[in-house]
C-alpha cells in the first residue's frame, strides 16, 4: 500500500467520523449516559451496537452493491425501493436531519450569544453550507483534512477533563435489559445507517482520486480500502461516544432536568467554565455543520438526478435544499424530532434487516463461487462533477 492511499484511508476515516458526528450524535449518548447511571456499562452496549456496527454494516453492504444504494435497494422492487429512497432522503434531507443540525448548532451558540436569533442564524447557516456544498467534489477532503481532525481533538478534550473529575454514577431504577434497550433505541436516533448507506457513492468517489490509476478499476481493493477507512471512522465514533455517556454518567445529578436540545451546552459549561465551554460548544456547531454539509450535497443530488430526472441543475437543487432547510430550522428541536420518530421506527429495522441479508446473500454466494459482479460506478459518476 502506497503512502498516499495510507494517507487517503487516514483522510477518508476522519471525513467519515465528521460526516456521521452530528446533532444527535452530541445529544443520545450523553441524555442516555444521565439516565442510565450505574447500569451505564449496558446502555452504551446497546448503543455502540446501533449507533456504530449497524452503520459499518450499511456502508459494507452499500460497498458490495457497487457502492450505489439505489442498487442495493433494487432487488425490493421499483416502488417500494423508490418510496424507502424518499423516505430516507426527507429523513437525511432538509425535513428533519439537516435543521437538526443546525438548531443543536445554535443550541451550542446561543448558550454564549443569547441574542442569536434562530432564524438568521440558520439562515446564515444554509447560506454557509451552500458555499461548501456547490463543488461537492471536494466534500471529503474539506471534512477530512480540516472538520474532522478538528472536532477530534476538541471532543476529546472535553471528555479527558470530564473524565479528570469523576463523581459517583447515581443509582438507577433500570435493569440491565432496559437499559441495553435504551441504548439501542437511542443509537436509532442517530440515523446513521441512513448516512452510511447513501454517503457510500461520495466516499468512494473520494477513495479513487487517492489510487493509483490501475487500481482504480480493482473494485475490491476500492471495497478494502473503505473498509479500512469505515473502521477508523467507526472507532473513532465509539470512543467519542463511550466518553460522553461516561462524563454524562458522572454529571447526571447536574443536568437532570436539562432539556434535550441544551444537555451538551450545559455539560460543557459544568466541566470546561465560561471559557473552555463556548470553544467546547463552538466544536459541537462545526460537527453539526459538518454533518449538514455532507447530508445536503446528498439530498441535492438526490433531487437533481432522480426526483427531478436531470430537469434541476445540481446548483438550482442545491439553492431549493438550502432554502427548505432555512425555513424547517425553524420548528426547533422538539418538533423536527416529533417528525422524526415515527419515520425512525418504520424505516429503521426494515433497513437493518435487509442490509444483513444482502451481506449474507453476497457473501453466501461467493462462498460457493458463484460469479459476483461488483464493479463500481465509473469515474465520471454523479459524485465527480
Amino acid at each position: 500500500m502506497s503512502l498516499t492511499e495510507v494517507k487517503k484511508i487516514l483522510i477518508t476515516g476522519f471525513a467519515m467520523f465528521a460526516m456521521l458526528f452530528g446533532s444527535g450524535n452530541v445529544i443520545f449518548p450523553l441524555i442516555l449516559g444521565r439516565d442510565s447511571g450505574n447500569q451505564l456499562f449496558w446502555g452504551l452496549l446497546g448503543f455502540l451496537l446501533s449507533a456504530v456496527v449497524v452503520p459499518l454494516l450499511g456502508f459494507f453492504s452499500t460497498m458490495l452493491s457497487h457502492g450505489d444504494y439505489k442498487i442495493l435497494l433494487a432487488p425490493l422492487g421499483k416502488i417500494a425501493s423508490f418510496v424507502i429512497i424518499l423516505i430516507s432522503m426527507v429523513l437525511l434531507g432538509p425535513f428533519a436531519l439537516i435543521p437538526r443540525c443546525i438548531v443543536i448548532s445554535h443550541a451550542a451558540i446561543k448558550m454564549h450569544f443569547p441574542s442569536v436569533d434562530l432564524f438568521f442564524f440558520g439562515t446564515f447557516c444554509a447560506a454557509l453550507i451552500f458555499l461548501c456544498t456547490i463543488k461537492n467534489n471536494l466534500i471529503i477532503d474539506l471534512l477530512g483534512r480540516f472538520f474532522g481532525p478538528l472536532k477530534i481533538i476538541l471532543l476529546l478534550s472535553l471528555i479527558i477533563k470530564g473524565l479528570l473529575t469523576p463523581s459517583t454514577l447515581i443509582a438507577s431504577h433500570l435493569t440491565k435489559a432496559e437499559s441495553f434497550s435504551n441504548g439501542l433505541l437511542s443509537g436509532y436516533g442517530t440515523c446513521d445507517l441512513l448516512g452510511t448507506i447513501f454517503l457510500a457513492g461520495l466516499i468512494i468517489s473520494s477513495l479513487r482520486k487517492g489510487m493509483h490509476p490501475e487500481k482504480r478499476k480493482d473494485s475490491w481493493a476500492i471495497i478494502i480500502l473503505g473498509v479500512q477507512a469505515s473502521l477508523i471512522g467507526g472507532i473513532l465514533l465509539a470512543l467519542v461516544y463511550a466518553g460522553f455517556c461516561i462524563v454524562a454518567g458522572f454529571h447526571g445529578q447536574e443536568i437532570a432536568n436539562i432539556e434535550r436540545g441544551t444537555i451538551f451546552s450545559t455539560i460543557a459549561v459544568i466541566i470546561l467554565g465560561q471559557k473552555g465551554g463556548l470553544l467546547a460548544n463552538i466544536t459541537v456547531a462545526i460537527s453539526c455543520l459538518a454533518t449538514a454539509i455532507s447530508l445536503t450535497a446528498i439530498f441535492a443530488m438526490y433531487l437533481h438526478k432522480d426526483l427531478s430526472r436531470g430537469c434541476l441543475n445540481y446548483t438550482t437543487a442545491l439553492v431549493i435544499t438550502c432554502i427548505i432547510t432555512a425555513c424547517v430550522t425553524n420548528l426547533g428541536f422538539s418538533r423536527i424530532m416529533s417528525l422524526l420518530s415515527p419515520m425512525i421506527q418504520v424505516i429503521y429495522p426494515l433497513l437493518i434487516l435487509y442490509t444483513l441479508w444482502n451481506i449474507i446473500d453476497k457473501l453466501w454466494k461467493l462462498k460457493k463461487h458463484q460469479p459476483l459482479s461488483i464493479t463500481m460506478k465509473p469515474e465520471s459518476s454523479d459524485w465527480g462533477e
